[in-house]
């Protein structure tokens, strides 16, 4: 089954590029009580720090600082992947419903973590144009029906595709009448039959042949678009001259996305509990007087391998020491 693309593809090869090398420390492991720190030996540029108590996990760095989240007791297993999960796009992204996980942040800061997003609203303009009845994918097919019937029918009358064209510019002109131009008294009645089995004659021939295509004047219309699409304050009074366009309702449209900080943190919060799972597993495999004590030392993993020894124990441990 084919996976689906990754919206935040961009965001995801950035965090992976710069996280390549990163290991995780666990400074401090008491039931809900931790401090995991997640980093490039001896550099702490796009490092991070998740920090656990009972109902809550906040994050702080070089990157993810400044977030809370709360909502059950245990934050980590809360946030956790789960495995059918963690490989969802076809970038191999984990699907994390970063919605939900903003919904979590404490003091109410969901709204803070989205921003005016150009592409966005663009999307909603194409969308939008798309469905509209004279300018939207309906439209433009129909116009398509329409050139292929004239098209059609000036083959069965001798003539081609070019004298086809100059009637055309003759009736968009006022020169050549809209009964001239689907004149059909050339045809015999069994070439009609079989042009009206072929096309809806009389749908088609109804209604006026414009000279732009719905498609080229929603391109036109979409290119203006790009012009106002700098802030949201543009974008939303260029809505509203275009309203006979869009229609009064353009101020419901929400212009924003996750900021690229915000999935930063979300893909920094899934890397830490992924990597803190695996040294919960190394741990749990290993005799029990023979466990690392995070009070005293780091223990490090990198990329679900663990790494290093246990040292000589110190009732003071440093930073140094377990960067070491």
């Amino acid at each position: 089954m084919t996976k689906p693309t990754n919206p935040y593809a961009h965001a995801y090869a950035d965090f992976l590029r710069e996280t390549a090398e990163h290991q995780l420390v666990v400074l401090h492991d008491e039931g809900l009580y931790r401090h995991l720190r997640i980093q490039k030996p001896g550099t702490r540029t796009w490092s991070w720090d998740i920090t656990t108590w009972p109902g809550h996990l906040a994050t702080s760095g070089d990157i993810a600082d400044g977030y809370m989240f709360t909502r059950e007791l245990d934050m980590i297993d809360f946030l956790s992947v789960s495995r059918r999960y963690r490989d969802y796009y076809s970038d191999g992204a984990p699907s994390i419903d970063v919605r939900y996980w903003a919904e979590k942040l404490c003091g109410g800061r969901s709204h803070e973590v989205k921003k005016y997003d150009q592409d966005v609203f663009l999307g909603h303009v194409k969308d939008s144009l798309g469905e509209h009845e004279e300018l939207g994918n309906e439209a433009q097919h129909f116009h398509e029906q329409q050139l292929a019937l004239l098209l059609r029918l000036h083959e069965l009358r001798g003539l081609d595709e070019a004298a086809m064209q100059e009637r055309l510019r003759a009736y968009w002109k006022d020169e050549l009448s809209e009964a001239e131009l689907w004149a059909d008294d050339a045809l015999s009645d069994e070439q009609f039959e079989k042009l009206d089995a072929e096309f809806d004659w009389s749908e088609l021939t109804d209604v006026p042949m414009p000279e732009r295509s719905p498609a080229e004047r929603a391109a036109e219309i979409r290119y203006e678009a790009r012009l106002y699409a700098g802030s949201e304050h543009e974008a939303r009074e260029w809505l509203h001259e275009n309203s006979e366009t869009f229609g009064e309702d353009t101020w419901e449209w929400d212009q924003r996305d996750y900021d690229i900080h915000f999935l930063f943190t979300c893909y920094c919060i899934d890397l830490a509990v992924r990597l803190y799972h695996e040294y919960q597993a190394q741990q749990a495999a290993l005799p029990e007087s023979t466990r690392l004590s995070s009070r005293v030392f780091g223990f490090l993993v990198r990329g679900f391998r663990a790494l290093g020894r246990p040292r000589r124990r110190s009732s003071h441990p440093t930073t140094e020491a377990v960067q070491s």
